[in-house]
């Protein structure tokens, strides 16, 4: 009924994206269009925003004939209020693709417009910008969503707060080990500050740690162990990796270097890091990153921890698509297309307004920071987890300095790209066998993140039990064979 439903949404929506006049611009009609456009954040206020809608619009009708409405949305809503607000007809025009809603789920699931009819004929900009990576932003050869990683090389890494390395004297550099970070941990322990918290998580944080290809929400459909190298699709909680990390973890907090009640404890590690409760956290590392961990009360760094891969997956975690129930799809395609093309337009949506939720840094060509501004709280605005545009027409985020740009490019030239990319998995027909997977991962990841099991042997000897009874095996075969055909066809 939920798929018909979509269906019958989607149809109307592409109906009216031809009433609309796909192919010209928005400006060929009378009145603005508006267009809601989500903003995906933590729990900052984002009082600002008044402020950079009326900024936007000052640009936006005149150029193109519509307004835009900024939603902000808590990323732990993210999933659920697009897939429910689509399907019951609430006004949604352009949607974060990723994070916690795969754009394979959700094609799957009706949630997004085709694209490339309004990328041909008003997206040229936004096509041109994300040429790279264009493979990756297709399902079965249709774009459905377009990248804020126009490269899409990402490493493993880990954010610290930079005035405790200097204060304690750890040493902090690109490539650390789980055995380096082990001693830096000893020395926060007897300083009576806690590593890093994994929070009651059910992710994938191994991924942090080593270099691999993942499908599915944390590897339920299979992940490829060597991307760069192989093109075979495993099962991870079975590797001799996936052991060895859950016995480190387990030590960790044997040892007392993670933060106490995990399994229970509601706080985040986004909180606990801002209230300088833990050392720092394993994230995504590209060149950019840290300026996503800024922090008005402490210095903060980054070190990477494994090599920069191109993947789809690090292509599609940023996107923006269309809703399958928006009313004007050229109009979105429209300022899609702006993002990509005009930097004050993405600057606005990434930052702000200028003077108010960020100034320039003195000395330099590009820098800026909230320091000193009415949004040094980051309640004004802050776009945590959004990617609005071309990053080369972003400005950039102290600490973070002029050299971003070339910083950049050498990161891509040295990372290397994975003998999948463009590759995405259909598990439409594994319904049911996700679904069990899903609910035995959210019973096990927990407490092997955590470290908080008494035996990890046995634990993952359960888990994986479980994980074959649930159907993992048959969609991991089934992957292989759909990614098999994919390369075979190339």
């Amino acid at each position: 009924m939920k798929k018909k439903l979509f269906s019958l949404v989607l149809a109307t929506a592409m109906i009216g994206s031809l009433l609309a006049g796909c192919g010209g611009s928005s400006t060929a009609s009378g009145d603005p269009v508006t267009i809601n456009i989500q903003m995906v954040g933590l729990h900052e206020e984002n009082k600002d925003i008044p402020a950079i809608e009326e900024a936007l619009n000052a640009i936006t009708v005149p150029k193109i004939n519509v307004k835009i409405h900024i939603e902000p949305i808590f990323i732990g809503k993210l999933a659920t209020t697009t897939s429910l607000g689509i399907a019951g007809g609430e006004k949604m025009d352009i949607v974060a693709v990723g994070l916690t809603n795969p754009i394979s789920t959700m094609v799957a699931g009706g949630m997004l417009l085709p694209l490339d009819d309004l990328l041909a004929s008003n997206g040229k900009d936004a096509l041109k910008a994300t040429k790279a990576v264009a493979a990756a932003q297709k399902i079965d050869g249709v774009t459905y969503g377009v990248t804020g990683y126009t490269s899409a090389a990402v490493g493993g890494g880990f954010v610290y707060n930079k005035d405790m390395a200097e204060k304690y004297g750890i040493d902090m550099h690109n490539f650390m080990t789980m055995d380096d970070l082990s001693a830096a941990a000893a020395i926060l322990k007897s300083n009576g500050i806690k590593l890093t918290s994994f929070a009651g998580s059910s992710e994938l944080n191994f991924k942090f740690f080593n270099t691999i290809e993942s499908y599915g929400q944390s590897g339920a459909y299979g992940v490829i162990m060597d991307p760069a190298n192989t093109t075979k699709v495993e099962n991870v909680f079975a590797t001799d990796e996936f052991a060895a990390y859950s016995k480190q973890i387990k030590a960790w907090n044997d040892a007392g270097y993670l933060t106490d009640d995990q399994l229970t404890d509601t706080t985040t590690v986004q909180q606990y890091f801002q209230q300088q409760t833990i050392f720092g956290t394993t994230t995504s590392y590209t060149p950019a990153q840290l300026a996503s961990w800024t922090n008005p009360d402490f210095k903060t760094g980054i070190v990477q921890l494994t090599d920069g891969v191109s993947t789809t997956a690090g292509a599609v975690e940023y996107m923006l698509g269309i809703a399958a129930n928006c009313e004007n799809p050229t109009a979105a395609m429209d300022f899609i297309n702006l993002l990509y093309s005009n930097a004050d337009v993405a600057n606005l949506m990434q930052y702000g307004v200028e003077g108010k939720d960020y100034v320039a840094v003195p000395g330099t060509e590009n820098v800026i920071t909230t320091t000193g501004t009415p949004n040094a709280d980051l309640n004004g605005y802050y776009t945590r987890f959004s990617h609005f545009g071309d990053p080369d027409l972003l400005k950039i985020v102290s600490p973070l300095t002029d050299s971003l740009y070339a910083d950049r490019k050498a990161f891509d030239a040295a990372s290397k790209k994975s003998k999948s990319f463009g590759y995405t998995f259909d598990a439409t027909n594994f319904s049911a066998e996700a679904g069990a997977i899903a609910s035995v991962m959210l019973e096990y990841m927990p407490t092997l993140n955590a470290g908080a099991e008494p035996d990890v042997t046995k634990e993952l000897a359960d888990f994986n039990a479980a994980l074959k009874d649930a159907g993992i095996n048959d969609i991991i075969a089934d992957n292989q064979k759909q990614l098999d055909a994919y390369l075979k066809a190339k």
